[in-house]
């Protein structure tokens, strides 16, 4: 059953629907609202599309603006671009690398840390905040 929610969460992976799953699952998370508690700051990912990808092509591109203040994803937002002048902190990665990280097949702070997500923006202030960036992709993770 697990194998089968994983696909059906695959097929709808960082869609509109994907994403406002999230913020519910986010914002009904109370270690991410302890975690995050004095979090002030918008966070943009940047998703791209490659080879490994089953569901994003290659060349596509998905830019998503979390609003996050104090513990609540007040928004989820799609903009056509999005840089370092638009939020405090850009993570950028492939795809793949995302989908390792909601399978728990690489940690989110590891990624980090091995440059395979790209990180624009204070580093060591957001290192403050790792357990609420765990818990950021256990949210994540919860949806099916």
């Amino acid at each position: 059953m697990a194998e089968r929610q994983w696909v059906l969460m695959k097929s709808l992976m960082f869609s509109v629907e994907w994403f406002e799953k999230f913020g519910e699952n986010l914002n009904s998370n109370e270690n991410y609202k302890k975690y995050a508690a004095d979090w002030e700051g918008d966070i943009a990912l940047i998703i791209r599309g490659d080879e490994g990808s089953s569901f994003f092509r290659k060349g596509e591109t998905k830019n998503v603006r979390l609003n996050l203040y104090h513990g609540k994803c007040n928004s989820i937002s799609f903009p056509a671009s999005v840089s370092f002048k638009d939020v405090p902190y850009l993570l950028e990665s492939t795809a793949t690398t995302w989908e390792r990280i909601l399978t728990g097949k690489v940690n989110v702070v590891t990624a980090l840390l091995r440059g395979e997500v790209k990180v624009t923006g204070n580093v060591k202030k957001l290192m403050k905040y790792v357990n609420a960036a765990q818990e950021l992709v256990r949210s994540a993770q919860g949806i099916n």
